[in-house]
């Protein structure tokens, strides 16, 4: 009795609970997933799944929706969630805008719906690409804060025009017209607002996950980031076919530089130094990762790389900060950097072993004479 109340006589609360569900189920099969190609040790990119997997849920869904009011009940039972599904595509996955992939989807549906010869379905499709032009606009234009206004701004206006285009087609009354854009007002608010706790949670576990894992001057991973993917990767070595090289370099004459110029001149060079670095690796690949694991030393780990692969990198990285200058406080000051480069052991006992390894590989350098590669 009371389902049958709530579905009859509370259908927007209905559509609440729906949508609620809908995202629900979406976040657990995308986790899902990611726990199945992470244990079956599949490389992939979370952005480009999140998005793919997305496309084709909320494509499955909204079809199945279609389908089951077709011939049976009138076609525009679904127009609001069809809405929320565009804020669900742009909003939450985040897909960038592309005609090439949103104006199809826009087109099957008119086609599924046999409304291709219906000048207000043209209408509709043309205020559905620019609701999602527009949302996009907005989110790719504004701050890190959760555009939060803009966004139910947008999505009333383009929301009203819809529905007014649907009631010319549908030949709709203005009550049911006014009925469906109070509700469908209500649906965004419901639904930015859950995106906007979605966001503010991320951004505060992002917030604490940086803090927790990178050098607060440089930006560079820390030691304690270090030592986590460093065990890691061992584990794996020992136990599959992966490669892997790790390269420790430090700045020369580093105290000199602080004892010239101060302290703040040693910062500047730093953070100036793993900007260079961090260019070098984001040109070649972005797996490999930068740790700054004390004062002026530095780790550089290579995820599946043989040792004679880093080569190329290893050097660029190495011209590229001797040929380098800082500038501060109207100074310019110039460095060198000394390295040790090694690839892991199968036969190696331990971490330490490994470690000891690369160290001694880069303390030869600077032993003989610095500004040099040394790779053990």
């Amino acid at each position: 009795m009371l389902t049958s109340y709530v579905i009859g006589k509370a259908s927007l609360i209905t559509s609440l609970f729906f949508i609620m569900g809908v995202f629900i189920v979406f976040q657990v099969a995308f986790a899902g997933l990611k726990k199945v190609l992470t244990i079956k040790d599949v490389n992939f990119d979370e952005y480009t799944l999140r998005a793919i997997l997305g496309i084709i849920y909320i494509l499955i869904i909204l079809f199945i929706l279609q389908s089951s009011v077709r011939g049976r009940a009138p076609s525009w039972t679904f127009i609001n969630f069809q809405l929320v599904a565009v804020i669900f595509y742009t909003v939450i996955l985040n897909v960038p805008f592309k005609f090439h992939l949103f104006a199809p989807i826009v087109l099957a549906f008119m086609i599924f719906n046999s409304a291709i010869k219906s000048w207000e379905s043209w209408c509709l499709g043309l205020i559905l690409i620019g609701f999602f032009y527009t949302l996009n606009r907005i989110k790719v234009n504004t701050d890190k804060k959760f555009p939060y206004l803009q966004y139910i701004f947008a999505s009333l206006f383009f929301g009203a025009a819809y529905w007014f285009f649907a009631k010319i087609k549908f030949n709709l009354s203005y009550l049911v017209f006014g009925k469906e854009v109070l509700s469908l007002a209500v649906l965004e608010i419901f639904t930015f607002g859950y995106i906007a706790m979605l966001f503010t949670d991320i951004e505060s576990r992002t917030a604490l996950f940086r803090d927790a894992t990178h050098d607060k001057l440089t930006s560079a991973y820390n030691y304690d980031a270090f030592d986590i993917d460093l065990r890691d990767i061992f584990r794996q070595v020992k136990t599959s076919d992966i490669q892997f090289t790790m390269l420790m370099f430090d700045i020369d004459h580093f105290k000199s530089i602080n004892d010239t110029y101060g302290h703040l001149a040693g910062d500047a060079v730093l953070q100036n130094v793993v900007k260079i670095v961090q260019t070098v690796i984001d040109n070649n690949d972005r797996k490999i990762k930068l740790y700054r694991t004390g004062g002026e030393e530095f780790n550089i780990i290579f995820p599946n790389y043989e040792l004679g692969a880093t080569q190329n990198i290893v050097e660029e990285i190495f011209s590229a900060i001797n040929h380098s200058q800082t500038t501060f406080d109207g100074k310019k000051i110039n460095l060198t950097v000394s390295m040790g480069v090694s690839q892991m052991k199968k036969d190696e006992i331990s971490i330490n072993d490994f470690y000891s390894r690369v160290d001694e590989a880069l303390y030869h350098s600077k032993r003989n004479g610095r500004k040099e590669i040394t790779v053990n």
